[in-house]
């Protein structure tokens, strides 16, 4: 399904070791000044948003680093949207799992501090306090992940029900990580995995810009402005139809042929035709 994801901040303080936040400020600053996402801003721009759309809590920084992401994530479900989370608890307070507790998330994903301290996340008191009450919670969609070997303070609260992921280049974005595994440019026709073709699982950030996806960290796809435009405009303009193009044709590079969440496709086009046939093995 179409997904958009909120950045509520620019500039992440956990400062992961395996997230390119410089990539990202830099590239953010040479547009706006405005690096907190308001509520005011929100709501103006999942107002021109279909329900049909998934409204996911996560994009390029810890959501709740914004006080007013619970209000936030409170309007989207009032208006009726699916909602998804992927957040390190960071920010977040007893209060803020109270209030959203009860909201049927499809999706409630906790990203848990590794045994190597690449994520940035302190395992003290307060924090393990709020790992347990979500744990408790009865919270919808609740999963747990994290980067590398789980931490073992950690391990003691929420068992082996975690999923561990290694680090990857954030569609080369990320260059010089020991141990990272590296995405070897894709040829011919690819497909994103999340969204096919349709490039519709886009990134909301502070001040209305959207962006391709969340592995844009460089900003080199900005396909509008949600503030000033209507959200269905976002995909009419010239700059979405070459990337669209791009997927096809591989004359030119886009993100998308180096990310980890591209695949090459079993189908290709006639030459000279926008004629699609299955690749046989």
């Amino acid at each position: 399904m179409a997904t958009l994801e909120i950045t509520t901040r620019i500039g992440c303080k956990n400062n992961c070791s395996y997230c390119p936040q410089d990539a990202l400020v830099k590239a953010y600053k040479a547009r706006s000044n405005v690096f907190e996402m308001s509520v005011d801003l929100f709501k103006r721009c999942i107002d021109k948003v279909p329900t049909s759309v998934r409204i996911d809590f996560s994009g390029m920084a810890e959501p709740w680093l914004n006080s007013e992401c619970t209000k936030m994530v409170l309007y989207a479900h009032n208006k009726g949207f699916d909602l998804a989370v992927y957040t390190t608890l960071v920010g977040m307070e007893l209060l803020d799992i109270e209030l959203i507790r009860n909201i049927p998330f499809r999706i409630f994903e906790v990203h848990l501090p590794d045994s190597d301290s690449m994520t940035n996340i302190k395992v003290n008191d307060a924090y393990l306090e709020k790992l347990k009450k979500v744990g408790e919670s009865g919270i919808s969609g609740l999963a747990y992940m994290t980067i590398g070997k789980l931490h073992p303070i950690v391990k003691g609260v929420v068992g082996d029900i975690v999923s561990e992921h290694g680090v990857i280049d954030r569609a080369g974005n990320l260059s010089d990580f020991h141990g990272i595994v590296h995405q070897k440019r894709l040829t011919g026709l690819i497909r994103c995995k999340s969204c096919g073709n349709a490039l519709n699982h886009n990134v909301l950030l502070p001040n209305g810009d959207v962006i391709l996806c969340c592995m844009d960290y460089g900003m080199g796809h900005v396909l509008g402005n949600l503030a000033t435009m209507d959200y269905g405009d976002l995909f009419a303009s010239d700059d979405h139809r070459l990337l669209q193009k791009h997927l096809d044709d591989d004359s030119l590079d886009i993100i998308c042929r180096y990310c980890h969440n591209a695949r090459k496709s079993k189908w290709n086009l006639i030459p000279g035709t926008r004629i699609l046939r299955q690749i046989r093995a």
